[in-house]
This record gives C-alpha cells, sequence and structure tokens, in this order.
C-alpha cells in the first residue's frame, strides 16, 4: 500500500501562504517522508482535486490530508472534505480517484496543539 501526504493550504491571491505550504511540504520531505503533495482549497494553484488526481495517478492509495489552518471553521468542516470526496466534519473516507478507491484520512487544524504555545513563547523572547 503506498501512502502519500497532502499538505493544504488556504491559498490566496499573494504567494505568502503558497509559499508556506511548499516550505512545510519540503521540511517534511527533508526529514525523510516521501510522497508529500501540496493542494490550495481556493485561490493558488494546485487546487485539492488536482493534486489528489496526481497522487492517484502516482499510485497512492492512501492520502493522508493535512490541513495547514491555526483553527477550524467553514472550510475545515465543509469545504475541504467537500473537495477530498470525504463526508462534513468526519476524519475520512474512501473515495473513487482515476478509477481506483482511495482510503482518505483527515486532521483537524493544528491551533489546539500545544507546541503552537512553545512556539509563540520562542517569538516573544526573541523579541526582548
Amino acid at each position: 500500500m503506498k501512502e502519500g501526504i497532502l499538505i493544504i493550504g488556504h491559498g490566496s491571491r499573494l504567494s505568502y501562504n503558497k509559499d508556506i505550504i511548499e516550505l512545510n511540504a519540503q521540511r517534511l520531505r527533508d526529514k525523510g517522508l516521501r510522497n508529500v503533495y501540496v493542494g490550495f482549497n481556493e485561490m493558488s494553484e494546485p487546487e485539492i482535486g488536482d493534486t489528489m488526481k496526481k497522487m492517484a495517478a502516482d499510485g497512492i492509495d492512501v492520502i493522508y490530508a493535512l490541513p495547514l489552518f491555526i483553527s477550524s471553521g467553514l472550510h475545515l468542516t465543509k469545504d475541504i472534505p467537500e473537495k477530498l470526496g470525504i463526508p462534513e466534519n468526519s476524519t475520512g473516507g474512501k473515495v473513487k480517484m482515476n478509477g481506483k478507491t482511495i482510503t482518505v484520512r483527515y486532521t483537524g487544524a493544528i491551533g489546539d496543539d500545544p507546541r503552537i504555545a512553545e512556539i509563540l513563547a520562542d517569538k516573544i523572547a526573541g523579541m526582548k
């Protein structure tokens, strides 16, 4: 079974969001993770659906979809699950893509991770 990681960004007309999403995808690759892709909810390319098609064409059987969002909201509970082909408010499901069934596993926003406070504390210390 071939696994792939889909880092999901919001997207923007400006390049900052796309640059950060791609930077974090590269950092995962640098940590030795394989099959790391990026996709965007809106306003940036590639869109989530296009990335999923590419992943399927590359032989990915399981997609770990990770939104790089600070908090939940309409995009994370409704829009992105719809684009992933999974039920609203779910943690995943099975989707048909390029004639094959792919398992999608979906996680929430990163904002409730306690390591966020550590990052903020480090930033505060750096400002003193």
